[in-house]
This record gives structure tokens, C-alpha cells and sequence, in this order.
């Protein structure tokens, strides 16, 4: 099995690095390139925006290789069960395709709300839901109407924060690497195989994509990479929510993502004080207020590494 997992890894690692540059180039020459023609945007020259693209495949492809070894190995830790990755992969497609609708067209707040919610529900039709908050209504179980919105709220929720941090060269990438990996933890100590074999592809994918995504960027994540990734973290903490003790589900997703909702939670508070709408882009962020202390982007990016990291580990010490 860890030679299985490490495969996984480094093959999702490789194919990324690749598919990665051949996206990048692809873009380039087709002129599928984002100006910077708003006052928060932070490059100074035209990117291409569709490296999710890259992320996306990588993943899929490390994870239709794994699983096809796994089908034909003797090992019987390696007769994965797919019935997650049908519930997960379905929704995670979809918002996928909203990101490259958005990235290539743009699409409203409303329509991507929309779209997220939907995928929300598909999850929560697939048995991935929120059944109680112990912490808040101790055993006390929620019923249908009350668990779907929850469900759905958490899934945007996470989606969008992961999307909303994606203002320096690969800070929502980075982040998001240090959350995977507190899932692969998680999952791998809970002996969930085929999750933890989810969660290293999904490693690899963004690794590989940071060699060309970190400052100076020559790519971005665009909100085809940033909303699958937000969605599938959400997805696999729900995951993992159903199979952990109450507390340890509830708390380490939250605490794992702890630089996105801490940072989205600012945002919606700000605005809301400020009496602007809550989907009105600025240069409030965290990643702006450091840069306008004198911190160079990489600095920012660096320590903003840092902090995901220490919710990682905080996230780890509560088990």
C-alpha cells in the first residue's frame, strides 16, 4: 500500500509539472490570457488563468491509475470501495466546468452560488452531510431540512474561501496543500484508504502546479482550480465526518482551513460593516494589508505559509 501511495504522489506530482507547462504554453499562444484591468489585481502583465485545468487532470488521471492497480493487486487493503468517489467526483466536475465557464466567459455571483449549492446537494443526496453540531446541540440529530442547508452552506462556504485567498502567486495553492495533507492525515490514521489515496493525488496535482504558479507566476489557478480544490477539501472533510468521533469532525476541517474562512469571515464582516455589497472585490485582504506594511509578494506568500501550516499542525494536536 505505501508503495502504491507514494506512486500516486510522485505520478500526480509529474504529470502536473507537465500538463501544467503544456497549459500554460497552450494558453499563451491562443491568447487565453487575463489583463490586469482591476485595481486588485496585483500582476502587472497578462497570465493565462486556467492552470486548474492542469490540476484537474493530473488528479484524474493519477487516480484512474491507482485505483486500476489496486483493482488487479491480491493486497486486500487495496480493494478500494468506490462508492465515495462517485458521490464526490460528479459535483466536483461540475463546479469544474463553472470554474472554466468563469475563467473563459465569467459568470455571476449568483449563477456560481447557484451552481455550488446544487453540488452541495448532490453530496448530501450521496450521503455526505452534516447529521449534528455537538459542539453547539450536543447528540441532538438534524433532520433532513435542517442538515441540507447546513451541508450546502459548508460546501460554499469552503469553496468560495479557497477561491477568495486566490490573490498572490500561490497562496490559495499553497494553502491548500498544507489543508490536503492534514486530510490525508486524517484519513489515513482512520483507515480510509481510498480517501487517503484521494487526498496524496490531489497533493501531487498542486505541488507540481506550484513550480510554475509561485511567485514570480507565469500561470494561475483561475477559479476552475481554486473552486475544485475548495469543493473537494469540503468534500472529503464531509467524508471524513461520518466516519470520525464527533468532535475530532467538527473541529480539525475547520481548524485545517483556518487561514481561508478566517480570511473570508473578515472579509464578509468588513463589508458588511461598511455597508458595500458582500460579493464586491477590494484591497482589504490579509495578503494587501501585508503587502502595504512594506512585505515583498513573496514574503507575504512566505509567511502566509506559515500560518496554514500552524492550523495544520493545531489541527493535528487535536487528535
Amino acid at each position: 500500500m505505501t508503495f502504491l501511495f507514494l506512486g500516486t504522489f510522485a505520478g500526480s506530482l509529474l504529470l502536473s509539472f507537465i500538463l501544467t507547462k503544456f497549459v500554460r504554453d497552450i494558453a499563451v499562444r491562443r491568447g487565453w490570457v487575463a489583463a490586469p484591468t482591476q485595481e486588485r489585481h496585483l500582476h502587472d502583465h497578462s497570465l493565462p488563468r486556467l492552470g486548474g485545468s492542469a490540476i484537474v487532470l493530473s488528479f484524474s488521471l493519477a487516480t484512474a491509475v491507482a485505483l486500476g492497480v489496486g483493482r488487479f493487486a491480491t493486497h486486500p487493503h487495496l480493494n478500494f470501495s468506490l462508492r465515495p468517489l462517485q458521490t464526490i467526483l460528479p459535483p466536483a466536475i461540475l463546479i469544474f466546468f463553472l470554474g472554466i465557464y468563469d475563467d473563459v466567459r465569467g459568470a455571476s455571483p449568483y449563477l456560481k452560488f447557484f451552481v455550488q449549492a446544487l453540488a452541495g446537494a448532490m453530496l448530501f443526496a450521496g450521503g455526505l452531510r452534516i447529521l449534528d453540531l455537538p459542539v453547539l446541540f450536543g447528540t441532538h440529530q438534524f433532520s433532513w431540512y435542517t442538515g441540507l442547508p447546513l451541508t450546502i452552506l459548508w460546501v460554499v462556504a469552503i469553496t468560495n474561501a479557497f477561491n477568495l485567498i486566490d490573490g498572490l502567486d500561490g497562496l490559495a495553492a499553497g494553502s491548500a496543500l498544507f489543508s490536503t495533507l492534514v486530510v490525508f492525515v486524517i484519513a489515513l490514521l482512520g483507515n480510509l484508504s481510498l480517501i487517503s489515496l484521494i487526498s496524496l493525488a490531489l497533493a501531487g496535482a498542486i505541488l507540481g502546479f506550484l513550480r510554475y504558479n509561485f511567485n514570480p507566476a507565469t500561470i494561475f489557478l483561475g477559479d476552475c482550480g481554486s473552486l475544485f480544490i475548495g469543493f473537494m477539501l469540503s468534500a472529503l472533510a464531509l467524508y471524513g465526518a461520518q466516519k470520525a468521533p464527533t468532535i475530532i469532525a467538527v473541529a480539525i476541517p475547520v481548524v485545517s482551513f483556518g487561514l481561508p474562512i478566517l480570511e473570508t469571515s473578515l472579509s464578509v464582516v468588513r463589508r458588511l460593516i461598511s455597508g458595500r455589497p458582500i460579493f464586491t472585490a477590494d484591497r482589504e485582504h490579509i495578503h494587501h494589508k501585508l503587502l502595504q506594511r512594506g512585505m515583498s509578494h513573496r514574503q507575504v506568500v512566505i509567511v502566509l505559509y506559515g500560518v496554514s501550516a500552524l492550523f495544520a499542525l493545531l489541527s493535528l494536536f487535536l487528535l
